[in-house]
């Protein structure tokens, strides 16, 4: 692993650097010292001036990195001038570094420990994953095989939570790890999202399922206990909270790098662990989801929703020819709980309205039913649902499923005949983020 540390040869910047030397060891790989020179306040002084700073900074680097390489570490120094985080970021670049370690700013004592400006403005446009180091020891203690590294990893469902996993997965073959994947969003709006607003435990239990299964899906080999925090409020506050609770000694969070603008709205989950938080912080940054191999596809679960008409029903068979052996495939049907026969609808009031709707319910299953009755390598599940809102049923569904493919039909309604008459496409499209595959006519 190739190691950036930035230093300004305080007693807190020595020990990231030590980390940052037994870190490149340890993975064969090697650390690159660098301090910057902040000249900019002394750009009008004299020429001997400005020699002496950077003589003097010269004769500390390298003293920083001989005693690193006593230690049997490869190291090299770099002494760029300019801004400091600018000059932090080009360096990681130019250097292709795996990791940019930085320590917080604060006494050696621990007190008083805060985030630094450099630190923020590096986060905003770095490529390489950062760690914020505001206590080396749990760290120094896991690389020396002393102890297991607790990692609280915050987990949203984005890429770049997926690319913070993948790194999790990096560290644990460095060393034991105990992972804790805590999801810390509103809970309301998972709970409204699967459709079991009025059952927020259940709701609780099914993200901590889900979350389970994607990282195991990645990381199948680390043990890993997941978190859901069942209570409101900001995620950087309940997560920095919780790493305090479970005495985590890194917390690792993907980043979406967001703008000054749009922090503003959204906020910054990674900025407020970095400010807040007395763990360790290891962000992994947006730039660097493209270039990662996130979690692989697994397809366990297929939902197919289906209207019972042609193009609904070839949405079906799609599922079923796609499903691997063992997978299951759930067939979804919405139907209106005001449905009676003939297309009319009424109220239960009605006296026909109990029996007539039991009648249309009785046959769309069978129509159902007809249309899985071919063996398939997969399971087959029927899920009937009664709903004046189609749309949102199905959407809650899919999210309840877990689905890792959603198949379902289109008739291609674009432009004013989607905005008038709406368009299921369209709606799963805005509305749900697992992988679609619309079914079109064949002769479109």
């Amino acid at each position: 692993m190739k190691v950036l540390c930035g230093t300004d040869f305080s007693d807190r910047a020595e020990e990231a650097a030590e980390f940052g030397a037994l870190l490149a060891q340890r993975t064969g790989g090697e650390l690159t010292l660098v301090h910057v020179l902040d000249t900019r306040s002394v750009l009008l002084g004299p020429a001997p001036a400005l020699d002496a700073i950077e003589e003097n900074a010269q004769q500390r680097l390298q003293a920083t990195a001989d005693r690193l390489r006593a230690g049997g570490a490869k190291v090299s120094t770099e002494l760029p001038a300019g801004w400091p985080d600018e000059a932090l970021v080009a360096e990681s670049k130019r250097h292709g570094a795996d990791l940019l370690v930085l320590p917080a700013l604060g006494r050696r004592d621990g007190a008083g420990l805060r985030l630094g400006k450099t630190c923020e403005r590096v986060l905003r446009t770095t490529e390489t994953p950062m760690l914020v180091l505001r206590d080396t020891t749990p760290l120094l203690g896991w690389l020396r095989g002393e102890r297991t590294l607790r990692v609280l990893l915050a987990y949203d469902f984005t890429p770049q939570a997926d690319a913070a996993v993948l790194f999790a997965g990096r560290l644990a073959e460095l060393g034991p790890c105990h992972l804790i994947a805590s999801y810390a969003e509103d809970s309301r709006r998972e709970a409204t999202r699967l459709g079991l607003l009025d059952e927020p435990v259940r709701a609780l239990h099914h993200l901590r399922e889900e979350i389970g299964q994607r990282i195991a899906r990645a990381l199948p080999a680390l043990p890993v206990e997941v978190a859901v925090t069942a209570h409101d409020g900001e995620p950087g506050a309940q997560l920095a909270h919780l790493a305090e609770r479970e005495q985590a000694d890194l917390l690792l969070v993907g980043s979406h790098q967001r703008g000054a603008v749009e922090r503003l709205f959204s906020g910054s989950v990674a900025l407020d662990l970095l400010r807040d938080s007395q763990a360790n912080v290891l962000v992994v940054p947006g730039a660097a989801v493209a270039s990662a191999s996130l979690l692989p596809p697994v397809i366990r679960c297929i939902v197919a929703a289906t209207d019972l008409s042609p193009i609904g029903n070839r949405a079906v068979a799609h599922a079923l020819a796609l499903a691997p052996a063992g997978a299951e495939v759930v067939v979804v049907h919405v139907v209106s709980p005001n449905l009676m026969r003939n297309g009319r609808y009424g109220r239960p009031v009605h006296p026909e309205f109990a029996r007539e709707h039991a009648a249309v319910v009785a046959e769309r299953r069978q129509a159902l039913e007809a249309l899985v009755a071919q063996p398939a390598a997969a399971k087959v599940r029927i899920d009937l649902i009664e709903s004046d809102r189609p749309e949102r049923a199905l959407l809650e569904a899919i999210e309840r499923e877990a689905a890792d493919l959603v198949c379902a039909g289109t008739i291609g309604r674009t432009g004013l005949g989607a905005m008038l008459l709406g368009s299921t496409a369209q709606t799963l499209l805005r509305g749900t983020r697992r992988p679609l595959l619309l079914v079109q006519p064949q002769d479109r």
